[in-house]
Order: C-alpha cells, then structure tokens, then sequence
C-alpha cells in the first residue's frame, strides 16, 4: 500500500508559511541587534544640589556577571572654578571619595595636579544561574571635597553614568533616604545612593532563545529519524547513528557559545540543555534497536529461523 503524499496545493502553502516564519524570525533578531548595538547610557543623578560643582563621570568597563562585579572608569570633571588655565590641572586641593568599590576609596589631587581617571569595582548583586534574564544591582556612593578634616566640605556633585557595555543595557537611580550626612557650605545634607542596574540587552535575550529553540528542534528530528526506522517505514542506515552521535557531542559547544558563557547550573541546563541530551541519547538507542531488527544479519538465517514469522 503506498503512502498518499500531501496535495501540491498544501505543500506550497506550507512552504510559504515556513518560510513566512523563518523571515520573520530573521528580521526581528536583526532589529534588537541592531536597536541594542552599543546602545549608550546617559544619565545624570544630582547627589548634592548646588551651583559650580563638579561631575563625576562613570564609564562602565566590564559587567562580571558569574564575579558579580559592575567594573567602571571614574573621572572628576569639576567646573572651571576648580581648574587652572590650562583646563586639566586643580586650581586647589579637591578630592572624590567613592565607596564601596575593591580600589582606593579617595582620589586627592593637589594645586596643580592632573585630574586623572582610576578604574574601579563594585559588588553588583544578582544570579547569574537566571541567564539570560539576569540583572545586577550595585550601589555607589560618591562626592567631591574641599579640605580635610574638620574643615572638609562637599561639593555640589552630580552623577553621570556614560557610554555603555556590549551585551548589557545599564540602568542608573538614586534613593535618597539615606542615613549618610556630609558638610556642605550651606550645612549639613543628606547623601544619596546611587543604584546603576545592568540588564542583558533585547539582542542577547533574542540571540539565547533562539539558539536554545534551535537546540531543542534537533532531538525531535533524531527521534523522528529513529522511530520511523524502527517501525520500518524508512530504510536503516547504519551510518546515521554517526550523524546522531555527532549531534550529541555537539550539544556541549552549542551550549557553551551561548552569549555571557552562563555556568553549568543554570535555569536552561534542567529545562533544555538535559532533555536535549536526553532525547538524542533516546534517539540513538531506539535507531540502534532499529539497526538490530531491520539490518543486514552477518550470515544467513538458518532454515527453522526463517521459517518462523516476525514479530
């Protein structure tokens, strides 16, 4: 009895809407890349209110996602107040205090000197076992002083988070109920924290879900290879469980190209990762009973085998 194909009609419709698809798919992963292609963060918090005061300018390097570490560049950008003629050296003593961070916590530039950047880092909470919807929080407290001692007095400062890191989308603050107090020329005033969140950007989710989508379609096409030949309806073919074998060891560096490398023990190795290994080791075994019942014997079958029928 042989198998009734689908009607031309139906495979071209089918076709169209596969490819329909496909396009689609297409089209959407290249716009997130290329609407989250090294999209900059810019954006100022006030930390101390006040005229002629000083920004301090924080460019993130580096997010560290399995360290939890935010690592970031910080420039004093003060006022041209505090800057000599030539407009990078401190027309007076003026320091940046910057806690917590693994560096120096104070930056002091004497009369004078240049005002350079120092590169610095910051526990930044979060799970990275969440790829790839894992986000980190990292609090920074920072300002500019005059002085020394008793006679230290903050600076108008404003907080500016600039430029951005691929991969992630940054996010910045503040929370103004704090219980830090600083000296300023107008008195004493409260010292907000600043929040930066950082989020894997819209392109990077995009990437990583597709790529696990197209991993768990491979285990359905083995298992569709391997029971069609068990039941016989395709011929076995012994090299094919070569081609199931590859598909197993190529699991592993599938999933270790996975943007952000996530660590073994994440959300997608239980979900994914396993039962696409689960389902092509299952697909090998069904294909290699197929192989056993449907392959060539190594010699011919005695009589009384052949006379009894098969199961």
């Amino acid at each position: 009895m042989t198998e009734l194909s689908p009607p031309p009609r139906r495979r071209r419709w089918l076709t169209a809407v596969i490819a329909v698809v496909a396009v689609i798919v297409y089209a959407v992963v290249v716009l997130l890349y290329a609407g989250g292609l090294r999209a900059s963060s810019n954006e100022c918090e006030t930390v101390i209110d006040g005229a002629d005061g000083v920004t301090v300018l924080l460019q993130p390097a580096a997010v560290h996602a399995a360290e939890q570490r935010l690592e970031f560049q910080v420039t004093l950008d003060p006022s041209d107040n505090f800057l000599s003629l030539d407009g990078y050296t401190a027309k007076q003593g003026i320091s940046l205090l910057t806690f917590p961070v693994d560096g120096s916590l104070v930056q002091s530039f004497a009369e004078g000197e240049a005002l350079a950047s120092s590169t610095q880092s910051d526990y930044a909470a979060g799970v990275v076992e969440e790829w790839p919807f894992d986000s980190y929080e990292a609090d920074l407290t920072t300002y500019a002083f005059t002085g020394s001692g008793a006679d230290e007095l903050a600076l108008p400062t404003t907080v500016c988070l600039h430029d951005s890191v691929p991969g992630w989308q940054l996010e910045m603050h503040k929370i103004d109920d704090t219980d830090n107090k600083v000296d300023t020329a107008q008195g004493k005033v409260t010292l907000p924290i600043v929040v930066i969140t950082a989020t894997r950007s819209a392109s990077t989710v995009a990437f990583g879900i597709v790529l696990l989508g197209l991993m768990a379609i491979v285990p359905v096409l083995v298992l569709f290879v391997a029971i069609s030949a068990y039941t016989g309806r395709r011929k076995v073919e012994a090299t094919l469980t070569s081609w199931i074998g590859a598909m197993i060891f190529a699991t592993i560096p599938l999933r270790n190209f996975l943007p952000g490398s996530p660590p073994v023990g994440s959300w997608i190795d239980y979900l994914v990762v396993l039962w696409v290994i689960v389902g092509l080791v299952t697909g090998l075994t069904i294909y290699i009973l197929a192989w056993n019942r449907w392959g060539t014997r190594a010699s011919p079958r005695s009589a009384h085998e052949a006379e009894q029928p098969q199961h």
